[in-house]
């Protein structure tokens, strides 16, 4: 509880987001500076890596999990059984230049082998060093350069050819699946225009932007189109007055429509984007008159 600008107490509590859950892992009970009492609450939760969650090598190699299986069918050596926790693309390496990765991987091969610390800092080794550490590899029954046969766990046929192998540093990065996904039917719409709100916290819309709209229309789909940006958005039915092409407000009592400034009883319905109609009025307060042309 607060005191209001009155001095009445007033609940300024927090509220849970709709898309955070957990288990309540510490209660903190104090007062703060004015001496009210004060409450925190930690909330601890365990998430396993899924598909779409980031990891990050310590050289910049970022990227998400594409396919997650199970240690079976994962590929093993066939000298020591070692089964990989990642498999990356090797086309990751030469495109961004990242060689203190292969470094520390192949550094890491032998210093776990070994027991001893090794500076595997890029640019910092010169080639008597390098090949120093080949011949050491290749005393303790590894290939040279860090790669070794593998067996496919699905099929249990050895690979055609030798894969670069060893230990590297990954880590997680906050950039988790689960806090970013977002879909919605209906929810909740601006006051002003009447089109869904914006943003994951306030379970708004998902926007179709101009590429969307481009992509839609590359491939035809003028149905899909209008559902997207017309009928899931604001679409909103008005009367139009088919002799002077002003909307037409009804008479509620008689429920029935007439124009009120050419008095014709010739009115049709449409159906509009309620941001149009709203335009139309504020033309209309400034004394710019908008016609809706909609045929007799």
């Amino acid at each position: 509880m607060c005191p209001d600008l009155n001095g009445k107490k007033r609940d300024c509590s927090t509220i849970v987001k709709p898309n955070d859950d957990g288990v309540v892992d510490r209660v903190m009970a104090t007062t703060n500076e004015n001496g009210s009492n004060l409450l925190k609450i930690r909330v601890r939760k365990v998430k396993v890596p899924q598909i779409g969650d980031k990891f990050s090598a310590r050289h910049g190699q970022k990227g998400t999990i594409g396919m997650i299986y199970s240690e079976e069918n994962m590929p093993f050596s066939s000298k020591d059984g070692i089964r990989p926790d990642i498999i990356i693309n090797p086309h990751a390496i030469p495109s961004r230049m990242t060689i203190g990765q292969l470094l520390e991987c192949i550094f890491g091969k032998v210093a776990s082998l070994d027991g001893k610390f090794r500076d595997s800092t890029a640019f910092e080794h010169d080639e008597e060093e390098i090949h120093d550490l080949y011949e050491s590899l290749h005393r303790r029954g590894f290939q040279r350069h860090g790669s070794d046969m593998l067996i496919n766990g699905m099929t249990g046929k050895q690979m055609p050819h030798s894969i670069f192998i060893g230990p590297t540093y990954y880590q997680r990065l906050k950039h988790m699946v689960e806090d970013k996904i977002h879909s919605r039917g209906k929810g909740p719409v601006q006051l002003l225009t009447r089109q869904p709100v914006e943003g994951r916290a306030r379970d708004g819309g998902l926007r179709t932007g101009e590429m969307e709209r481009d992509a839609m229309i590359s491939h035809g789909t003028a149905m899909f189109m209008k559902d997207r940006l017309f009928y899931n958005s604001d679409a909103y039915r008005i009367h139009v007055c088919s002799s002077c092409g002003l909307i037409v407000s009804g008479d509620i009592k008689n429920n029935r429509f007439i124009c009120k400034m050419c008095v014709s009883p010739k009115v049709k319905q449409i159906t509009i984007p309620f941001a149009t109609k709203l335009l139309f009025q504020e033309l209309m307060s400034i004394g710019a008159t908008p016609r809706i042309g909609v045929g007799a």
